[in-house]
């Protein structure tokens, strides 16, 4: 993989965590309730800020998803939230499970059929991640996750340079002069 690939790979990967992170962060914030007032209390040390990761509050919040998603088997979100949050920390083999359960439920949910597909590339399932791609885009022709990462698992991992070029061409057909486009397609063709 070349320098550029990697540099990308390593910056969505840090993304997707700071955001899932943010992300479940405002979730247990709205769930857990507020303060109770203590007048007589004395000054103590400052509570941690926002930024802190507290693993009691992660614990608590994973289990909290967990009982939302025993109580309402059919609920699509919790799901796609509970697979996210995998998902963002690199757990892979633990969000497919749910994103697959959620697919049942949403057999249209394209974001869901790229995370699938992405997990698998992860995995190390190169076949399965293009599968998860072609059906998202049998849905939506221009979903352009679906498009990019097909590129991406088709030239960097396995090594179909004419296949890579076929899906870079239909990449570059729905979003010309897109710069993400742009930089992969010279990852793709050895050009600077």
């Amino acid at each position: 993989m070349k320098k550029e690939s990697l540099l990308m790979l390593i910056a969505g990967v840090l993304l997707g965590a700071v955001l899932g992170f943010i992300g479940t962060r405002e979730y247990y914030e709205r769930k857990k309730p507020g303060p109770a007032p203590s007048p007589a209390a004395p000054a103590a040390s400052p509570a941690p800020g926002p930024e802190s990761f507290d693993p009691e509050q992660h614990k608590a919040m994973l289990e909290q998803i967990q009982a939302e998603i025993a109580a309402d088997p059919k609920n699509v979100e919790k799901r796609v939230l509970l697979g996210n949050i995998y998902f963002d920390g690199g757990k892979f083999q633990q969000a497919v499970p749910l994103y697959e359960e959620a697919l049942q439920l949403d057999p249209s949910n394209t974001d869901v059929l790229v995370d699938l597909g992405i997990c698998q590339r992860n995995l190390g399932r190169f076949d399965k991640a293009i599968e998860y791609f072609d059906r998202a885009l049998a849905l939506d022709p221009k979903k352009k996750q679906a498009l990019y990462n097909r590129v991406v698992v088709y030239h960097f991992d396995l090594k179909d340079g004419a296949k890579a070029e076929k899906a870079l061409e239909e990449l570059e057909s729905a979003y010309p002069g897109d710069e993400m486009a742009s930089r992969l397609a010279r990852e793709v063709r050895g050009k600077k």
